[in-house]
Parts: structure tokens; sequence; C-alpha cells
């Protein structure tokens, strides 16, 4: 049930399903199917008397965090503020440890990224239609979605993190129907991303295929793959995607780059001032008036980079949790690239999570569910290392048991 629970949450979250079933939002699922994800999974361990695991360094490191946010109100600039982000961040836990202990094999692993696959086609072709109807375009050219998918900054990253996933299923996958599905998600989730006309998801895109394709054992395939991507991307993206990408080198002249710089000038003044524990969390904005240079203090933005949000809102102490916390998920799905059981998913799911943060370092978004739920699917991959080996002497030793019991009875 728990599993169950899991798996309808990452559709509900990739498919924003309740802008594709619009009567389902007052059930709303996310938090409904991540309560019962949590709930089943407690009960059913302690009922068989089964451990709870926390996920050794990475889970402590997340319990931390949730502790050190927590305490945030109580020195944060606004105190209410800090409160309802620790109650979000604790929400995010849960559904992270319930992942981590229910995917515990290859074929769990493989449903679980297979329905996040292919509950991207409903952002994907949700963007492609509204670019094709000019429904809602932001800036007059950028296509979008619905709820969360309308920021097409959070939108491309979001699909950045799926295209390498959706690939290995597209040459690998046993099933033909896998194999269509998964070669459809690259495909529209590419064009998507290319629609949004995201900086910072052209670069995710390109940095999640190369990782992808350079860490396969299979890498003149994986190349191939990433080359036609590449090659599509060229000669079909608007005119309109290539010089807003291009303006990456004009950013002093660019409104949007220079409120970067002004955000990451923000955090670097608040850790300044305040090293050890900022602002609070969640409460960068609300600093912006003090710390924000005078030519930007009447337009508060956010930290547009996921490490700098933490570090000014939380401190040296948050920032380095949540670096122990990602960098340990990479480095564990990392370990897991070659193993016969897991490399495929393990290589796909980094390099997607690469990308995703890479572009999360342009955004911004902290407490997002798309990016525990990345991180899950890739420190999951760490604890299926070795299993094809154990299944065999699994097996013989339940057979020597078996031989026994049948001599011992003789």
């Amino acid at each position: 049930m728990a599993f169950a629970a899991v798996v309808g949450f990452t559709v509900s979250v990739y498919a924003s399903i309740v802008n594709v079933f619009p009567f389902l939002e007052v059930a709303r699922p996310a938090l409904l199917s991540a309560a019962i994800g949590f709930g089943a999974l407690m009960l059913g361990r302690v009922s068989g008397g089964l451990p709870l695991t926390i996920d050794g360094v990475r889970g402590v490191a997340l319990l931390g965090l949730c502790v050190w946010t927590a305490l945030s109100p109580r020195w944060s600039i606004r105190p209410e503020v800090s409160a309802r982000s620790a109650l979000e961040l604790v929400k995010l836990a849960g559904i992270y440890l319930t992942i981590l202990n229910v995917v515990t094999s290859r074929k769990r692993l493989a449903i679980l990224s297979g329905a996040a696959v292919i509950a991207s086609l409903a952002p994907s072709l949700g963007t492609i239609d509204h670019w094709r109807n000019e429904i809602d375009l932001v800036e007059g050219f950028r296509a979008a979605w619905e709820g969360v998918y309308e920021d097409p900054n959070h939108l491309a990253m979001s699909l950045v993190a799926i295209v390498p996933v959706a690939a290995v299923f597209a040459l690998h996958s046993p099933s033909i129907l896998m194999r269509v599905l998964g070669a459809l998600a690259a495909g529209t989730g590419v064009t998507a991303i290319i629609l949004t006309h995201s900086r910072g998801g052209a670069l995710g895109l390109a940095l999640a295929l190369t990782l992808w394709a350079l860490s396969g054992t299979k890498k003149m395939r994986s190349l191939a793959a990433a080359i036609a991507v590449v090659a599509a991307v060229a000669i079909y993206a608007p005119s309109s995607f290539w010089t807003r990408t291009e303006s990456i080198s004009s950013f002093e002249r660019d409104l949007s780059a220079q409120g970067r710089i002004w955000a990451w000038e923000v955090a670097s003044a608040i850790n300044k001032d305040r090293p050890i524990a900022g602002v609070g969390a969640g409460a960068f904005q609300f600093a912006w008036a003090t710390y924000a240079p005078r030519v930007a203090r009447e337009m508060p933005l956010v930290a547009h980079n996921i490490f700098l949000a933490v570090l000014g809102e939380l401190g040296l102490v948050g920032f380095g949790l949540l670096m122990l916390f990602v960098g340990s998920a990479l480095s564990g799905a990392a370990a897991a690239w070659k193993d016969p059981v897991a490399g495929g998913l393990a290589r796909a799911l980094s390099a997607g999570l690469a990308g995703y943060l890479l572009c999360d370092m342009l955004s911004g978004y902290v407490l997002s569910a798309h990016f525990f739920l990345l991180v899950a699917m890739s420190a999951s991959c760490e604890r299926l290392i070795g299993q094809a080996d154990q299944a065999p002497k699994a097996r013989r030793a339940q057979k020597a048991c078996r031989n026994a019991g049948g001599s011992q009875s003789g």
C-alpha cells in the first residue's frame, strides 16, 4: 500500500494531476497519497517489528535540516513564515523517507521511474498545446502550462530531470509499449523545454544529456542518442529560443538576468550579517529591502539559487546540511553506475538530478516536491547495489534449509 501510494504521489506531482482532472482538486491527491504512503509504511513497520531506515548520512542531514528549520522562527525576521516553511519541509522529508523505505528492488525503482516518465507527458503535451494555440504565453512568447508549471523555469527544470530517464526506457525497456512511451516522453519533453525559452533549462538539459551519455557502459549508443537530440534542437528550435539563450553572455543588459545578480548579492549580504542562522526559513524576500542594492530595493525577488536561498535563510548550518544531503544522494547514485541491476537507471536519475540542480541554481526552488522526489529516487539506487548477487545466495540458503529439514524429518 505504501509503495502504491508513492507511485500515486509521483504521478500527482509530475502530471500536476489536478490540472488534468480538476474535480480531484478537493481531494488534494499529492498530499493525500503522501500521507497514505507514510501512514502505511509506519503501520507496516510497527506491526511487523521491522526497522525504519533513515538513509544513513543523507537521512541524518535531512532530519538535521528539518530540526534547524523548525528552530528558525526563534530568530526569523518573519516567524510565521518560517513556521509554515518548517511544516512544509517536514511533509517533504516524510515522503522522502517513505520512498527510501519502499523502493527496495530494481523492479520498484523501474515502476516508479516509469510512472514519472508517463506522468511527464501531461505537462509536455500541455505546454506544446499552449504554445501552438498561444495560450497564456509568458512575456508573449514563452510557453508554460498549469499549476506549478505556470512558471516556465519550473516547468523546464522538472522536464530536464525526466528526459534521460525517458531515454533509458526508450532504448532499453523490454516492453515495446514503454519503449514507445519513453521515446514520446523524451521527444515531447525536449520540445517543451525549448518552447519555455528557459536559459537554465537549456543549460540543465545539456548537462543532463552529456553526463548520461558519458557515464554509460555503451557510450556510443548513448552519445548517438544525445547527439540526435542536440541536432533536433539545432534544426527545429525557433529563432526566439536562440535569441534568448544567447543573452546569457550579455546579462548586464537583461533585466531578468540582472535580477538574479541582485538576488545573489542579497544572499551574500545576509550571510555577512547573519552567517550562522540566516534570516529564517522562507524569509528571503522579506529581507530584501534591508540587504538589496539601493537600485533594486523596490522589487523584492526570490534567491534564484537553491543553495544561496538556504544560505541566506538558514545560514551556514542549513547550507552545510543541504549540501551534505544532496551531495550524498548524487555520490550514492554514482556508486551504482556500474551495478548490473541498478546501473542504467542510476546513471539516468543522477544525470537528470544534476541537470535539475543546475537549473535550480538559477531558479531557487527549495521546498519543491519535484526536488525531494528526484533526490529520493537517485538515493534509492545506492541501496540496490549488489542485489543481483545476493538473490542467488538467498535461494541457495533457502534450499539448504529445506534439505536440512527434510533430512532431519527422515
